[in-house]
């Protein structure tokens, strides 16, 4: 028997997904504009510029272009722990691309576990999707479920509400914590002992397994709120903060079997974020801020380039940050030439000429910049330590050593007024980012703005809201606003094509420039489906343009050394 089955992410049927969207929360919501913004419409069809791509070069394509197509890198990272704990594990690192391999798993294998990532989700639909499959194959095996979405919904939601919440995804258990490693061994060692599950910290689970183990234990009802042990699917055990030191919990890639890694990596060195953005609830989340040493990240590298690695994504919130390591680390980089590109988040007050130059050279080919406002009134009611002078200073800097950059905007976060919008559409104008995204405020219930809720006569949460300043319609259509009057700039939709997929293009043999101007002509499309909403269908000239800047010269060649199946 394998202990667990990793089940890596899913991006679920789109066009099933943008018609739930609209019957659930009415075209006009702010959770279905936000969508909106990232597809053009081919014969009755909803297409992301990714599927666009893959509807372009069918003719060569092995598989897919996806935005996901390298080893998922909680699964990278679970394995490896589990494997350090003594426990087995067996992984299918995209859902939606491999369902023919996890049938056969599943039909050929036993498993005592399946392990559901949330890492990319934003509601439970992905979820139910693997549930109704896993058990479409195998109906006795246990399944549990954890990540940042499961996370965010136990954060901001009732036991009573999350107890049906659960029932409703269909899964056996639920990972109570930021990160979950060691409850996850816990539930496995517990299972393989046939013992009780009461005692260990940072699960629920349904009640119904407690059949096992006969009657729980006294007192295992303390952390269940939310009505009677009769009424309630789960229980709910007490929690405890779990931490897994970065430099104790190295990833170890041999663990994922020959071609698993291909070109493209993922790195974490560093856990939360130091910093307290007034909309962001990652810190409370994720705890202290903590960083590896530059010695053990030497290490990590080293090995990627031994594996042949060409292109390594660093996912620190915060990756310059402390200054003076981040100097330290390009140096280091430098002097090992490395044959890989990297690309980061990278906060501008924490850099300046010599940093980016450092950059360059130690092969840096793109940031993410979350600026979040072009205002700096915005900025500071963000909690924002950037100004708008870091970004106007940075930009141009990036730019002349060939670094792309992409902005990200919020708008509609409470003080936001037209001028402040203003204020960045024509720092978009300006300074020019090779993309940018300007996306509607969502109202997170557990981040340090909310405990000014009354002050700022904040009502509702999510992407439907409205506080002393403006609701959450007005914001969408300034978005629209800004998305029809910035034309320099490419519009990353985000949705199915992220900042990644600027490089993995590049790899595959389609060209920056090229990259940016399909998305140029593909926002283009879509800036005129939202003037003229009744028109959705592109036109036949649109179309050819996009057919004309999106074919991949050599992808046929390069693609099957990228797939991680």
């Amino acid at each position: 028997m394998i202990d667990c089955l990793i089940i890596g992410p899913h991006d679920p049927d789109f066009e099933k997904y943008i018609r739930t969207l609209k019957f659930s929360f009415g075209k006009n919501s702010g959770a279905y504009q936000d969508q909106d913004l990232t597809f053009v419409t081919h014969q009755g069809k909803p297409y992301r510029a990714m599927d666009m791509l893959n509807l372009i070069n069918g003719d060569q394509l092995s598989h897919p272009l996806s935005n996901l197509d390298f080893l998922w890198p909680t699964i990278a990272v679970l394995g490896s722990f589990l494997d350090k704990h003594g426990c087995t594990f067996d992984y299918i690192n995209q859902f939606h691309f491999e369902k023919e391999q996890l049938r056969q798993k599943l039909l050929k294998n036993e498993y005592l576990l399946v392990a559901i990532t949330t890492t990319i989700y934003v509601t439970d639909f992905p979820i139910k999707d693997i549930v109704e499959f896993v058990r479409t194959y195998n109906k006795k095996v246990l399944i549990i479920a954890g990540g940042p979405y499961i996370k965010n919904r136990i954060t901001d939601s009732s036991p009573p509400k999350l107890d049906l919440e659960f029932n409703g995804m269909g899964v056996d258990l639920v990972v109570n914590s930021s990160e979950g490693q060691m409850a996850l061994v816990n539930v496995i060692n517990a299972l393989k002992r046939g013992q009780s599950l009461d005692g260990i910290d940072n699960i629920i689970y349904r009640k119904e397994l407690r059949e096992r183990w006969g009657q729980p234990a006294e007192g295992s009802e303390a952390g269940a709120p939310g009505g009677s042990s009769a009424e309630r699917f789960f229980v709910f055990n007490g929690t405890k903060v779990e931490d897994n030191p970065l430099e104790e919990n190295p990833v170890r890639f041999e663990l994922f079997g020959p071609g698993a890694v291909g070109r493209f990596v993922s790195l974490t060195t560093a856990k939360s974020c130091p910093y307290a953005c007034a909309f962001c609830s990652f810190p409370v989340r994720a705890g202290k801020y903590k960083y590896l040493e530059v010695g053990l990240v030497e290490h990590q590298l080293d090995r990627l380039k031994a594996l042949g690695v060409d292109t390594v994504t660093f996912l620190d919130d915060t990756f310059n940050v402390p200054k003076p390591r981040f100097r330290e680390m390009l140096r280091m980089m430098i002097r090992n030439q490395y044959n890989f590109k990297w690309n980061s988040f990278y906060r501008s007050d924490q850099g300046d000429r010599e940093t980016i130059a450092l950059m360059a050279e130690s092969g840096c080919e793109g940031v993410f910049l979350g600026m979040e406002s072009g205002s700096d009134t915005m900025l500071e009611k963000m909690n924002k330590t950037s100004r708008r002078r870091h970004y106007a200073e940075a930009i141009p800097l990036l730019r002349e050593h060939g670094i792309y950059s992409h902005a990200n905007m919020i708008i509609g976060f409470p003080g936001e007024t037209p001028e402040t919008v203003q204020e960045t559409l024509d720092f978009l104008q300006t300074y020019q980012p090779d993309t940018y995204k300007a996306q509607l405020w969502y109202a997170e219930t557990n981040t340090p703005v909310m405990q000014k809720k009354d002050e700022l006569r904040l009502k509702g949460f999510g992407f439907n809201w409205s506080h002393h300043t403006m609701d959450s319609n007005q914001a969408a259509g300034w978005i629209d606003h800004i998305v029809r009057e910035v034309h320099a700039s490419a519009f990353l939709p985000q949705e199915g094509f992220g900042i990644w997929s600027i490089f993995y293009l590049q790899r595959l043999g389609m060209p920056r420039r090229q990259v940016l101007d399909f998305l140029l002509a593909f926002g283009a499309e879509v800036r005129r489906k939202r003037m003229v909403p009744e028109v959705q269908e592109i036109s036949s000239g649109s179309l050819k343009t996009l057919f004309e800047l999106g074919r991949i010269g050599k992808v046929l060649g390069q693609h099957a050394s990228v797939a991680t199946l």
